[in-house]
């Protein structure tokens, strides 16, 4: 029998759960606060590295903030398989009970996928949870979702990979769907065309932090360099030019060049030997672990001259796309996934949602042209490899192999900056920003004195008090408000009846449903997630962002010469702290700290609140200061 208030009377095991990754909870917390103590109603975005948990967060941002069914859209039908898999309460290793956020299975919720005509309406009715790929919304098929349920028949839509979510089937859904709350999430937050995702972002978790906790594999890059390399135009072998030649005699252009080197048999016969040699590498010493290559073609039938260019060194692959047969593709995966071959060649298929942690090597055959297809691509070897499996260090840094004129390096800049800060963060790990220097407290000082003003004398009250009223409002609103609590008394018997609860926690669940209800039940768990969430900010986004942005080295100690340390107020922490990186983590804290007057561990719920919303004012301050510095030094 189907539980309106199922989301709402469940309760999850998150704050206090080991078995979760910290951005999961805070990424939940954040969304909780955003809709149910906030009541924003702007779209939340959250954006979460492939393979720090996305899937996990969708199992468990329903809790406390859905007041009835869920809906979670995919954008392509090997995500809505996994997402299907990893949340279906009918698999033994169901998010739910492996990452112990329920212990009995009568607590997990009743999912359904929806495949069109063939779901049956009764089935829809049930459901806590519906999974759909966003074709099965089109308004243009009879079968669509939309034309099939009420418009207010889901509570709470999740929105995974949400930077597809401005194609007009998801608008058109979101229109339709107008007054449910919306949760997108993605791991890329940029498009190809340049277009934003509509929304406020409420928590982003970069990849950098995600490589520094090993929650993905690190990455090396090399790009084979050959010692000459000629082309020919039109196929006149009479004449070979050198690139630079090609380019600067304007013959054709860089797009030419590195499609000309993909589809050379002997440039990517180089590719294939290279990333060859780095799988046998991680195979060395009868390695266990099935480390795999994945290689990305331009189309089938480049695929297909790939695939000759590794049997040809003695390694058979696996070619998959989306023209495959049902059957076919299914056999495909599963000798990837059950290690029958080292080798996949992939044609926009395995693309974002696909999660197979042993992809270790990336082969590139294709030139991207902008960041989101190659970040896709790139995020396929980035699942870190289980613990289970007892990985050693080397498992879980995965090689990207490439050909220098496939023109890539610009597009690979982007992860080098994550990895760089990722160093930094570990840099600032052990670093204790809870402890209060000296200097601090004395700068610190006193925020509250006690005033005794002689000019007034002492109140005392004795005895019961009372309370009178006298309404000059209209009679029509005092019997409208009361025709409201006399609904609100029978809801509450009718919870009552239902639930067996008692009518307070009757009045809380109403309080809920209405968005009434944003008190804090356990404030000590509040701010220790906020106290993670701030540290985090700080070592893992605000420092390394700075550092890298003005090309700092953490370790050097340049910074102390800075406004910020020089002659400031702010002179001990250089004094006290020798490298850039830990000078620029404690300034931001102790400005944090007299910016709300008091000791960390003196502050309440509300400071916590105002700290958070404090640091992007700190943040933009350092930028103006290090942009005036480093244009000095």
């Amino acid at each position: 029998m189907y539980n309106p208030l199922y989301f709402l009377t469940t309760i999850p095991n998150i704050d206090e759960n080991e078995e979760l990754r910290e951005p999961q909870k805070i990424a939940y917390s954040k969304a909780y606060d955003h809709i149910v103590r906030d009541k924003k109603t702007t779209h939340s975005i959250i954006i979460l590295p492939t393979g720090v948990g996305k899937t996990g967060l969708m199992g468990l941002l329903p809790y406390g903030i859905s007041n009835g069914r869920v809906l979670i859209i995919t954008p392509q039908l090997v995500i809505k398989d996994s997402v299907t898999g990893s949340l279906d309460p009918e698999f033994p290793g169901n998010f739910w009970l492996d990452k112990k956020v329920f212990s009995r299975i009568d607590e997990l919720p009743l999912l359904i996928e929806y495949e069109g005509k063939e779901t049956k309406k009764e089935w829809l009715d049930e459901a806590n949870i519906v999974i759909v790929n966003v074709q099965k919304l089109q308004p243009r098929l009879v079968s669509s979702l939309i034309n099939r349920v009420p418009s207010d028949f889901f509570d709470l839509i999740i929105i995974d990979e949400a930077h597809h979510s401005t194609a007009s089937t998801w608008v058109e859904t979101l229109e339709y769907f107008s007054n449910a709350k919306v949760i997108k999430l993605t791991g890329t937050p940029f498009r190809s065309d340049g277009e934003k995702i509509v929304g406020e972002i409420i928590y982003e978790y970069s990849l950098s932090a995600a490589m520094a906790h090993q929650y993905v594999k690190s990455l090396e890059n090399f790009t084979y360099i050959p010692e000459q390399l000629f082309l020919t135009i039109d196929n006149d072998k009479s004449k070979q030019y050198t690139v630079q030649e090609i380019l600067d005699m304007g013959l054709k252009d860089q797009d030419w060049v590195s499609r000309t080197v993909a589809y050379s048999d002997e440039c990517s016969e180089k590719v294939v030997i290279e990333s060859i040699k780095k799988l046998e590498q991680k195979l060395t010493n009868n390695n266990p672990i099935p480390h795999k290559i994945i290689a990305v073609a331009c189309s089938i039938k480049h695929a297909e001259q790939i695939s000759e260019l590794y049997k040809k060194h003695g390694y058979e692959s696996a070619i998959i796309h989306s023209g495959l047969d049902q059957s076919v593709k299914q056999q495909v995966l599963s000798d990837i996934e059950n290690h029958r071959v080292k080798v996949v060649i992939n044609v926009a298929m395995l693309g974002e949602g696909y999660d197979h942690p042993y992809l270790s090597v990336a082969a590139i055959f294709r030139p991207f042209r902008s960041l989101l297809p190659y970040a896709q691509f790139i995020g396929r070897v980035l699942r870190a490899i289980p613990s289970t499996d007892n990985p050693k260090v080397a498992d879980n840094i995965a090689e990207i192999i490439c050909h220098q004129d496939l023109n890539l390096e610009s597009l690979w800049q982007y992860y080098k900056q994550e990895i760089q800060e990722s160093e930094t963060i570990k840099y600032l790990a052990k670093l204790d920003l809870d402890k209060d220097n000296e200097d601090d407290k004395r700068n610190l000082g006193n925020t509250a004195k006690n005033i005794y003003d002689k000019g007034f004398g002492i109140a005392i009250e004795k005895g019961q008090g009372s309370l009178v009223g006298d309404t000059y409002v209209d009679t029509q609103l005092i019997a409208q408000r009361k025709k409201e609590e006399d609904e609100e008394l029978k809801n509450i018997e009718e919870i009552q009846r239902l639930l067996g609860v008692t009518a307070e926690q009757a009045r809380v669940l109403i309080q809920q449903t209405k968005g009434l209800s944003s008190s804090i039940k356990r404030p000590d768990l509040y701010i220790k997630r906020k106290r993670k969430g701030i540290d985090a900010r700080i070592r893992e986004d605000m420092v390394p962002a700075l550092l890298n942005r003005f090309n700092l080295d953490k370790a050097s100690d340049e910074l102390k010469n800075s406004r910020v340390f020089k002659g400031s107020k702010y002179f001990w922490i250089a004094q006290n702290y020798d490298s850039n990186a830990a000078m620029l983590a404690i300034y931001i804290n102790t400005w944090l700290k007299q910016s709300v007057g008091m000791k960390r561990e003196d502050w309440g719920t509300s400071d916590w609140d105002i700290a958070e919303k404090r640091l992007d004012q700190i943040n933009e301050y350092l930028i103006k200061v290090l942009e005036d510095f480093t244009e000095r030094m």
